[in-house]
């Protein structure tokens, strides 16, 4: 059954909608919000599927909304309900499922349900081809051989990534990042072209339809590919909503984060996006390492502190908690090898050096 949410700021409106929806059999009801701000704090910490969303509410609108809530969610299904017609076309172009006019009816209602269930037939269907960014930019199509797909230049490569890293982009954008230094008619037609170089690499498979285009705006179908990133950023989710109750999928993360996003490729759009997620995964590895230690885990939670030093060598808390684990484990050697390490990275990148206190912790 899939969860949802109402959003709307006249009661009955939502009392109606709700009754439809239960009736249908197929919707569970989450949550009914009359404030916007309220409907997306909860989705922040709650899974929810669809959202029906009323477009004019004060202060912040269902068009604005849904903005908000496709950040924290992808995947998420936005019907849009309003007493108005002249909201269709702005409402698709948000990416809208469907667009319902009040009064909703129940047998109109139906056809939205139609809609939602032929997007989930389609989302079962087994992505054609897979796009590995971590530790690099790698294309394979998802057969018995796991061919390899070579798009055909640089530029190339680096739209595909740019289109799948920004998932749904506007073309001006585009064109700003990476054809800034072309007249506006050279860099279109060089944006249309390129486009089509990578649609002809993958047109041997069902992913050719993943990349959707209009005239203003370019859209990967998460539905159609496998990535990696994706597939981290969905299990990043999982874990925020149950920390203490996830072992397995912490697991899964660190199997999937084989290096760092887009690794040597000297794209300076993906530098900030690089960033942000090696600290989302070093949080990740952090709140791994807690749960084994309330779980009397000192092994587990060694290994997960030591792929953070991986990442920054300067974490000296993280030095900290190691050492004290080897030195619980009766294993001084290497908390005296682990405290040698830190200091010798202070004085080489701060002209710093440890707290005082964990030498004494070591020779004591």
């Amino acid at each position: 059954m899939l969860r949802a949410i109402i959003v709307d700021d006249e009661e009955l409106s939502i009392k109606r909608l709700k009754n439809i929806l239960i009736n249908s059999g197929e919707i569970e009801i989450c949550g009914m919000f009359l404030n916007p701000v309220e409907a997306y704090a909860f989705v922040q910490s709650n899974p929810v599927d669809v959202a029906f969303l009323d477009i004019s509410m004060p202060e912040i609108n269902g068009m604005k909304l849904s903005g908000l809530l496709f950040e924290l969610d992808t995947s998420l299904d936005v019907v849009f309900v309003t007493g108005y017609d002249n909201y269709a076309v702005q409402a698709y172009d948000m990416s809208a499922i469907d667009y319902l006019l009040k009064p909703v009816t129940t047998q109109r209602m139906s056809k939205t349900l139609d809609k939602i269930r032929k997007k989930l037939r389609v989302s079962a269907v087994e992505p054609s081809i897979a796009i590995h960014l971590f530790n690099g930019l790698k294309l394979y199509r998802r057969d018995q051989n796991n061919e390899q797909i070579k798009l055909r230049s640089p530029k190339t490569e680096e739209l595909f990534a740019f289109l799948v890293c920004k998932r749904t982009v506007s073309r001006e954008e585009i064109i700003d990042t990476l054809w800034s230094g072309l007249e506006p008619e050279k860099a279109w037609k060089n944006l249309n072209s390129t486009l089509y170089y990578i649609r002809k690499a993958i047109s041997d498979s069902k992913a050719v339809h993943c990349i959707l285009a209009d005239r203003n705006e370019i859209r990967i179908d998460e539905s159609g590919v496998y990535c990696d990133l994706y597939e981290l950023e969905r299990l990043i989710k999982k874990i925020r909503l149950a920390p203490t109750n996830n072992a397995e999928l912490f697991e899964q993360a660190e199997a999937l984060y084989t290096g760092q996003l887009l690794k040597g490729k000297a794209y300076e759009w993906a530098s900030a996006p690089m960033r942000q997620l090696e600290q989302n995964y070093i949080l990740l590895l952090e709140a791994a390492a807690r749960l084994h230690l309330q779980r009397s885990e000192p092994l587990k939670s060694l290994h997960y502190f030591g792929e953070i030093l991986k990442l920054d060598a300067l974490r000296e808390d993280v030095s900290h908690e190691m050492i004290r684990l080897y030195i619980g484990l009766g294993r001084r050697n290497e908390a005296l090898r682990q405290y040698r390490i830190l200091e010798a990275t202070l004085q080489h990148e701060l002209g710093t050096k440890p707290d005082p206190s964990i030498i004494d912790l070591i020779t004591s």
